[in-house]
């Protein structure tokens, strides 16, 4: 998979390289290549703990009750607390 990153010069004249997609995926180098460099390694990184973490068992069972309660309507989405809270300051 292709991955976009971010390159921008850092503190002490190393070169920072981020990959949004990937929240906290951050590495530097000493140049642009070895900042590329060391981005792709930490991308590696990153997606095989996420191959270990979704063959987890627990975890697919976690996934699986969690679209469970999603499908019953058992679960708040990020939209409903914020339309709750604004519902609430109306009411104050």
């Amino acid at each position: 998979m292709m991955h976009k990153i971010v390159l921008y010069p850092g503190e002490n004249g190393h070169w920072v390289v981020e990959c949004p997609s990937l929240p906290g995926c951050i590495s530097q180098g000493k140049t642009k290549a070895e900042a590329r460099a060391n981005i792709r390694e930490a991308i590696q990184g990153y997606e095989a703990a996420l191959e270990e973490i979704e063959s987890d068992p627990k975890f697919i069972e976690m996934m699986k009750r969690s679209g469970e309660d999603i499908r019953a309507g058992r679960t708040t989405t990020q939209e409903e607390v914020e339309r709750r809270i604004r519902e609430r300051k109306k009411e104050h």
